[in-house]
């Protein structure tokens, strides 16, 4: 049950969120052993350099800079998984966006299977149905 959202500066074309959408969820599922009908992204931003600062100054629309993030449940991947999942993500993202000479930051936030859900229910309620 992953949600992952994209912030950039960057005004992104249907067909880019559509690419990003699939790879991400592509190697979300191949990398982070998620079932890919729970997996949802979002895209926020798009509004070119009037919220964007990097070095103490606004960078203008020419200059890309994102910031992606993901929720997973704590405990159910490795270290390594998520270190992959990183690197990939990287690549997908700046494959799509082009290149990006900012720090721009990708981030795996795992929160507590007690808090946090979907459909009403908590993970930890989930797995304990599964059993």
């Amino acid at each position: 049950m992953p949600l992952l959202v994209l912030n950039s500066n960057t005004t992104l074309t249907p067909s880019q969120k559509n690419e990003l959408a699939t790879r991400l969820a592509d190697i979300t599922e191949s990398v982070l052993r998620k079932r890919r009908q729970v997996i949802v992204v979002r895209f926020d931003g798009g509004d070119p350099g009037d919220r964007w600062y990097s070095d103490g100054v606004i960078d203008p629309a020419t200059v890309t800079i994102f910031e992606l993030s993901i929720l997973i449940t704590t405990g159910t991947n490795t270290e390594q998984e998520k270190a992959d999942w990183i690197a990939q993500a990287w690549s997908v993202v700046t494959g799509v966006l082009g290149a990006c000479t900012h720090a721009n930051y990708i981030s795996v936030r795992e929160i507590d299977g007690t808090d946090w859900g979907y459909n009403g229910l908590t993970q930890d309620q989930r797995k304990a149905q599964a059993i």
